[in-house]
């Protein structure tokens, strides 16, 4: 399969959104060629992490495990940029990398989802794990925000995490689940990467509960910077 290549500083997941903001010449292009009527692409192309080189104004070096997005909707803006809502649609190889065009195509292959040992019976502790961090990652901007200056400004941070940081009830599909947890972790992206690119839901389950925990354990001890409530959410590119 050959598809339109747009590597960024991010990972994405399979069934979770991504918007973003297209304004670079080369992906205006890749935009409109995708959401065309008459697209051979569907509406897909890969999105993968960048581990080289720049986003915007250069070829970028990227991770071969990659993520195959469908654009939900698509709005053209009169001076040619696009803003794009993607969504995961499975997990892809990257086998092959052509520059040639005035974007960059890749050919992939499709990647099994195989669920894995004893995955459905992780969920229960999954969730109990993931509640905690959330509650966690609340109580720890909220005090960040309470000191020193930004005091005045502690109602609205509290405000938009409750926005942010809502109850999650995940989802049964234990595959679907993992990659959900992986969506909410706020990790490094190699960590993320990491995730994405392991063979099975329990395996992704059982690494995503020891991560949830680990994170549970430095935000309690104030070992972690703080975290700005703009970051808690999926981020534009």
């Amino acid at each position: 399969m050959r598809l339109p290549h747009f590597p960024l500083h991010t990972v994405l997941f399979p069934h979770l959104p991504l918007p973003l903001h297209i304004f670079e010449e080369r992906y205006r292009a890749m935009a409109a060629d995708v959401v065309a009527d008459d697209s051979a692409f569907g509406g897909r192309f890969v999105v993968s992490m960048i581990t080289d080189g720049p986003e915007v104004g250069g070829d970028a070096e990227s991770q071969a495990v990659a993520t195959m997005c469908e654009v939900h909707s698509a709005e053209q803006f009169p001076d040619g940029r696009w803003i794009l809502l993607v969504v995961g649609a499975g997990r892809v190889r990257v086998t092959a990398v052509d520059r040639s065009g005035r974007y960059t195509m890749v050919d992939v292959e499709p990647m099994d989802e195989p669920v894995g040992v004893d995955a459905a019976a992780l969920l229960p502790s999954v969730q109990v794990a993931l509640d905690r961090y959330l509650a966690t990652v609340k109580r720890f901007v909220a005090r960040t925000a309470s000191v020193g200056d930004v005091s005045q400004e502690t109602p609205d941070v509290i405000a938009s995490l409750d926005e942010v940081l809502k109850p999650i009830q995940l989802p049964d599909d234990p595959v679907a689940a993992s990659y959900a947890v992986g969506g909410m972790l706020q990790v490094e992206l190699m960590r993320k990467q990491s995730l994405l690119e392991l063979p099975d839901a329990a395996s992704r389950l059982r690494a995503e509960l020891d991560l949830l925990r680990r994170e549970v354990r430095l935000l309690d001890d104030g070992a972690m910077p703080p975290i700005p409530p703009g970051d808690l959410g999926y981020h534009p590119n």
